[in-house]
C-alpha cells in the first residue's frame, strides 16, 4: 500500500464517523466503475428502467418524474441491495464455515475435481449424447418488488468468483 493510501486507511478507521462514512462512500464510486463491476450495470439499470416504466408526463413541455415512481426506484435499488448484501454475507459465512472442511479433505477433493474436469471435457466434445440436448425457456418477467432482492442475489452470485 502506498503511504497516501495508508495515510487514508487510518484517517478513515482511526477518525471521525462522517470521515469513514465518506471514505467509504468514495471506494463504492470508484469501484463502480471496475471493470469488474460494469459489466453488471445494464442489467442493473434495465431492471430499474423496467419497473418504472418508460412513460414520461409532460407539463408545461418539459419533462416531470412524479414522486411516486422516484420513491419505485429508491424502493427497487434498495431491495436490490439487500438481495446483494445477504448473498455475500451468507457466502462469507459458508466460506469460512468451509476452509475447515476442504484443508481436511484436500486429497478427496483433489481427486474428484480431476474426475469431473475429465468429464466435462468429455461432455463438450460430444462424447455424452444425452447431455448435447438444447434446453431454452422463455423467462416470466419480474420487474416487481419480489424482483429487485432476487436480481441483487443473482448478480451477487454471478460476481462471488
Amino acid at each position: 500500500m502506498t503511504e497516501i493510501g495508508s495515510a487514508f486507511a487510518d484517517a478513515a478507521a482511526g477518525g471521525p464517523l462522517l470521515l469513514g462514512l465518506l471514505a467509504a462512500a468514495a471506494a463504492g464510486l470508484i469501484s463502480f466503475a471496475s471493470p469488474c463491476v460494469v459489466p453488471l450495470v445494464p442489467g442493473y439499470m434495465s431492471y430499474l428502467a423496467g419497473l418504472v416504466g418508460g412513460q414520461v408526463e409532460f407539463k408545461n413541455n418539459q419533462a416531470v418524474v412524479t414522486k411516486q415512481r422516484q420513491w419505485a426506484v429508491v424502493g427497487a435499488a434498495l431491495l436490490f441491495i439487500l438481495g446483494f448484501t445477504v448473498v455475500f454475507v451468507l457466502a462469507t459465512v459458508s466460506v469460512f464455515g468451509a476452509i475447515s472442511m476442504l484443508t481436511l479433505n484436500a486429497d478427496v477433493l483433489m481427486r474428484v475435481g480431476g474426475i469431473v474436469t475429465i468429464l466435462m471435457g468429455i461432455v463438450f466434445m460430444g462424447g455424452i449424447g444425452f447431455m448435447q440436448n438444447d434446453t431454452r425457456m422463455a423467462p416470466k418477467r419480474w420487474t416487481n418488488w419480489l424482483g429487485a432482492p432476487l436480481l441483487g442475489g443473482v448478480f451477487a452470485l454471478g460476481w462471488t468468483p
